[in-house]
């Protein structure tokens, strides 16, 4: 949900340069549907800035001696109103058909405080600048029409000392599902290496959303990296209430694996298929390695039981041009650089990074971790 976002600057005391937001006589967090200014779904955005994100206002701002550090002495923060409030809107249809179905937006970050709406509703306040977060928006839709997400976002005051770039710097996603789904990170996949095979455990946590009970199948298949279907499993006759939330594990015997290591960062995929009624209503797909790790207090890391030294580098999460708003090919190239000069383990500095950083290409270059995960 990148593309065709309208941009304007805001102002955090000055009601005129922050297009009145705030004034009604309804207060938008009180009073369902009465947002004002730029957070009611009627407000005149033509004449702002059209973009698509990931989009770090800050970068694209000049120098400037009251700015702070954090903002990289660029024309933004506490001393620097003016380019410290920045809104953010855009227009979406959904389909008719989509009504009955779960429909959420997903943030994988902004930084920083950010206050969202859609079609006037108030849906949340997120402060953090690093984590991600999502809100429900089935309830406030217009089934077959326009609908408008606002977006205020105040980078005011920063987290750390370090370079944390403005604005929504990473993407945003709309996500639908049937009522009965995975929830978002609704697997967990652990390995144990044998000889000649390998246990796979996927553990698979399903949510019913319906207002009915709920009677479904589990599939699960693992695919290795040449697209081959290697091990199957089958959870039959599966029930839930409405409302509830249940895990459901599975053990899957893959032969012969081909091991993640290093040299050879084979990545597999758990394809997770809900049946119900006899149809598919839902498939989740999450890649991972197969491996053995283990660490010894005397000798270090064994992979795969090989000893490995970790030879890492400490990343903050910028680069050089574009601040934050990092392009998702720009995370591979910055890995795949490190490997060159013989980098086997990345460290995020400070905050959780981006799930783009995550993505199968950077996974299966060298080790991961921060200070919230870690995997390898």
């Amino acid at each position: 949900m990148d593309a065709g976002w309208r941009f304007a600057f805001g102002h955090p005391y000055d009601k005129a340069r922050d297009f009145f937001h705030g004034t009604s006589k309804f207060s938008y967090l009180t009073k369902a549907g009465y947002a004002d200014g730029p957070a009611d779904a009627a407000f005149e955005d033509r004449g702002w800035r059209r973009l698509d994100l990931p989009h770090d206002w800050a970068v694209e701002a000049p120098f400037d001696a009251k700015a702070s550090s954090s903002h990289g002495y660029k024309a933004s923060g506490l001393d620097v109103p003016e380019h410290s409030i920045g809104w953010y809107r855009k227009t979406f249809a959904i389909p008719a058909a989509d009504l009955g179905r779960r429909i959420s937006v997903e943030f994988d970050g902004v930084f920083r405080d950010a206050i969202v709406w859609v079609n006037g509703f108030y849906l949340g306040r997120h402060a953090c600048g690093y984590t991600g977060f999502r809100y429900d928006l089935t309830d406030y839709l217009n089934y077959g029409g326009d609908n408008v997400i606002a977006v205020r976002v105040d980078a005011t005051m920063e987290e750390g000392w370090f370079y944390e770039g403005a604005g929504i710097y990473r993407h945003v996603w709309l996500t639908k599902a049937a009522p009965l789904h995975v929830p978002q990170w609704g697997t967990y996949v652990t390995t144990e290496v044998g000889e000649g095979a390998a246990s796979v455990t996927a553990r698979t946590t399903v949510i019913n959303e319906g207002k009915e009970n709920a009677t479904f199948d589990v599939e699960q298949s693992i695919v290795d990296p040449d697209g081959r279907a290697v091990a199957t499993g089958l959870l039959r006759a599966l029930s839930l209430a409405a409302g509830d939330t249940g895990e459901f594990p599975c053990a899957l015997h893959v032969p012969q694996p081909r091991l993640w290591s290093l040299e050879s960062p084979a990545l597999h995929q758990l394809v997770t298929t809900i049946r119900a009624g006899g149809a598919v209503v839902d498939r989740y797909e999450t890649p991972f390695g197969i491996r053995s790790i283990r660490f010894d207090p005397d000798h270090g890391l064994f992979l795969n039981g090989r000893h490995v030294e970790i030879h890492g580098t400490n990343n903050h999460q910028d680069h050089a041009g574009v601040g934050v708003a990092l392009p998702d090919a720009l995370q591979d190239f910055r890995v795949a650089r490190l490997k060159e000069i013989g980098v086997n383990a990345y460290r995020s500095s400070h905050n959780p990074p981006t799930p783009s950083s995550s993505t199968p290409a950077t996974a299966s270059a060298c080790w991961c971790s921060t200070r919230t995960a870690s995997w390898g």
